[in-house]
C-alpha cells in the first residue's frame, strides 16, 4: 500500500490483546509512544520505556516511525526495527502486548465524519453504540440544552461544592462525589472514572455500593460507554427491562479540553426510578465535579511542570560545566561543536581531547533517560572518557568501561554513544558505537557516507556482556565527519513541521568542504530560522571534523 496523502493526517488506533486502548487522530505533530503520562500514546507496562519511539512527519509528507528506545523489541508487520522507517496504511507496529494500526485519516472521517479533530470514534465502540438501543421511556441530553432546577437544589449544591472543594486530590475528588451521589438520588451504586486526556482508558476508577462495597462498572454502564464518551450524551433510563426494574443515569464529565471521565448511577432493585428532574440535576453535579477534578489536575500537571522544569535546569548546569570550553586545534584537522539545550529534557555530552601521541579522541552521548539520572550519566561518561583517554584506550574499550560502570540491572538510563580517534596527518578514523547516535561523513563531493551499517548496538548500560566492536574508516582531504545526536528530530516549527535528521543532513552536505565553524555557522542560522515560533523539547549536539 502507498503512504499517506499530503492533505491529510494519520489515525493509530491502539489494542492490547485484542481490546482497544486509544484511537487517536494525529495532523502534523510528533507522537510519543511510551510509558509516561505525558506521551500521546501512553501504554501502561513497565516492560515499556518512558520515551519508547516517536512517530513524526517528514518533509516529503509521508510520516515515519523511529525507535528512542532500542533494548525492546518493536515490530512492524512482523519484522524487527532499529531505524528509522516511513509508515504505510495498514502498517501493525507490535510492542509486547500492545499493537498500533496505522490508517489515513479519511478513513477515520468515513467511520464517524462528525468527531473531534484530534479524536475519532473507534469502530468497535460505533458497533457497540449501533448495537445498543435504549429501552422504551429513556431520555439522552446534551450540555447545551436547558435545566431546571427544583426547590433545594441550590442548597444541595452549595453544600456538595464546599465538599469537593475540601479535596486536593484526584482520589478525594472521587471519594466526596460517590458519597455525595448515593447520598443525593438515593442510588444503590455511583461508580466514577476519570482520565487526564479526552481519549483512551480511564486512569482512575472508582465504584461503591451504598453499604459502603466496592462496585465495577456494570454491564449496562459499559454498553453506555459510546453514548457517553464518544458522543457526550446525558442519559436517563427509567426502567432497564420489564426483567430488570433498574433505574439508571450516567453522563460525562466534561472539561475546558474534552471530556475527563464518565460518571454512572443505578438504584438497585429498590424500586425507585430516576426522572428528568433527576437528570437535571444529574447534570448539574457532573459539571461540578468535573469542574473540581479539572482544577486539580491542572495543578497536578504544574507541579509536576515544575519539577521537570528543575531537574533540566540543574541537569543543564551540569551539562555546561562539564562542556569543554575551548576545543583543541590541528594543522590538518578542524574540528566545531555545536549544542542548543533543550527546554523539556537534557542528556546530551560531548568531550574532544588532543591525546599524548597527537591524535584526537572525541565522544558524543545522549540518554532518554528523565529526573535526575541525565546529571549522572553525563557525569559519569565523561570522567570514564577521560580516564579512558589518558591511557590511551581504544574506543571500543572506553565503550565496554563505561557500560560495565552504568549497568546496575535496571533499564530505565540507557546511553547512546559515539566515541572514535582521528590522526590528522593520515585522516584514519577509529571508531565504536553504542545505540543509535548519528554519525556520517560529508564526501568530497557533497554526498553523505553513514558510519553505521546494519542494527545498531544496544545503547550502554542495559547489557554488562554487550562486546562493541572496533570499526574503521578514512576521512579524505576536504571530508567532514559529522556526529550528532537524535534531538534534532523532535525541533519543530510553529506549524508543528519537525527539523528532522534528513534536513540537518542536507545542509551539512550542501557545506562540503567548508571550515567546521562555517558549516556549524550555516546550520545553526537554517534551523533557528525554522524553529522561530515552534519547539526544541531535546538537546540539539552537532560536532564537526573536517579534514583540511
Amino acid at each position: 500500500m502507498g503512504s499517506f496523502d499530503e492533505n491529510h493526517g494519520m489515525r493509530l488506533i491502539v489494542t492490547q490483546s485484542a481490546s482497544m486502548v486509544a484511537d487517536v487522530t494525529c495532523e502534523r505533530e510528533a507522537i510519543y509512544i511510551g510509558s509516561r503520562d505525558d506521551c500521546r500514546i501512553q501504554l501502561s507496562d513497565q516492560r515499556i520505556a518512558e520515551q519508547q519511539a516517536v512517530i513524526f512527519p517528514e518533509m516529503d509528507r509521508s510520516w515515519a516511525f523511529s525507535p528512542l528506545d532500542t533494548d525492546n523489541m518493536v515490530q512492524i508487520n512482523g519484522q524487527r526495527i532499529s531505524d528509522k522507517v516511513t509508515l504505510k496504511t495498514g502498517d501493525e507496529i507490535r510492542l509486547f502486548d500492545f499493537v498500533i494500526r496505522v490508517f489515513p485519516e479519511q478513513e477515520a472521517a468515513s467511520v464517524a465524519a462528525s468527531q473531534p479533530a484530534k479524536r475519532t470514534t473507534s469502530v468497535a465502540r460505533l458497533t457497540q453504540f449501533v448495537q445498543t438501543h435504549l429501552p422504551a421511556g429513556s431520555l439522552t441530553k446534551k450540555l447545551d440544552e436547558p435545566l431546571a432546577l427544583q426547590s433545594g437544589h441550590l442548597t444541595g449544591m452549595s453544600d456538595i461544592t464546599v465538599r469537593l472543594c475540601q479535596t486536593d486530590s484526584v482520589e478525594g475528588v472521587m471519594d466526596s462525589a460517590l458519597k455525595a451521589l448515593l447520598e443525593t438520588f438515593a442510588a444503590h451504586r455511583a461508580w466514577i472514572g476519570v482520565r487526564r486526556v479526552n481519549y483512551g482508558p480511564m486512569e482512575y476508577v472508582e465504584g461503591r455500593l451504598l453499604t459502603g462495597q466496592t462496585s465495577e462498572l456494570p454491564g449496562i454502564g459499559n454498553d453506555l460507554k459510546p453514548r457517553v464518551l464518544d458522543r457526550s450524551q446525558y442519559v436517563l433510563i427509567p426502567r432497564v427491562s420489564a426483567d430488570e426494574v433498574i433505574s439508571v443515569m450516567t453522563g460525562p464529565l466534561p472539561g475546558p479540553d474534552g471530556l475527563l471521565g464518565m460518571l454512572y448511577l443505578d438504584s438497585g432493585e429498590s424500586g425507585r426510578r430516576f426522572d428528568n428532574h433527576d437528570l437535571d440535576y444529574f447534570m448539574l453535579l457532573a459539571n461540578l465535579i468535573a469542574s473540581q477534578l479539572y482544577a486539580i489536575l491542572q495543578q497536578v500537571a504544574k507541579n509536576r511542570g515544575a519539577m521537570i522544569a528543575g531537574e533540566v535546569s540543574v541537569a543543564h548546569a551540569i551539562q555546561a560545566r562539564i562542556t569543554p570550553r575551548k576545543l583543541p586545534q590541528w594543522d590538518a584537522l578542524n574540528l566545531g561543536a555545536f549544542r542548543e539545550p533543550g527546554t523539556e529534557r537534557t542528556g546530551d555530552i560531548y568531550d574532544i581531547l588532543r591525546l599524548n601521541n597527537d591524535m584526537a579522541a572525541f565522544m558524543v552521548a545522549q540518554t532518554s533517560a528523565t529526573g535526575a539520572m541525565p546529571s549522572m550519566l553525563m557525569a559519569q561518561a565523561q570522567a570514564t572518557f577521560r580516564a579512558s583517554a589518558m591511557h590511551l584506550d581504544a574506543p571500543h574499550a572506553f565503550l565496554r568501561s563505561l557500560n560495565w560502570l552504568l549497568y546496575d540491572g535496571q533499564k530505565d538510563h540507557p546511553l547512546d554513544c559515539f566515541a572514535g580517534v582521528i590522526e590528522p596527518a593520515t585522516g584514519q578514523v577509529r571508531y565504536a558505537i553504542a545505540g543509535n547516535p548519528g554519525a556520517f561523513i560529508v564526501g568530497q563531493r557533497g554526498d553523505d557516507r553513514p558510519l553505521m551499517t546494519g542494527e545498531a548496538p544496544p545503547p550502554l548500560g542495559l547489557d554488562r556482556n554487550t562486546a562493541y566492536p572496533l570499526l574503521s574508516e578514512r576521512l579524505e582531504q576536504g571530508e567532514t565527519l559529522a556526529l550528532f545526536t537524535q534531538g534534532i528530530a523532535t525541533a519543530a516549527n510553529r506549524d508543528g513541521e519537525l527539523f528532522g535528521i534528513d534536513r540537518l543532513v542536507d545542509i551539512l552536505c550542501d557545506g562540503f568542504g567548508q571550515l567546521a565553524s562555517t558549516m556549524l555557522k550555516e546550520m545553526f542560522n537554517d534551523m533557528r530560522a525554522f524553529t522561530e515560533g515552534g519547539a526544541q523539547p531535546d538537546d540539539i549536539t552537532v560536532i564537526l571534523a573536517h579534514r583540511v
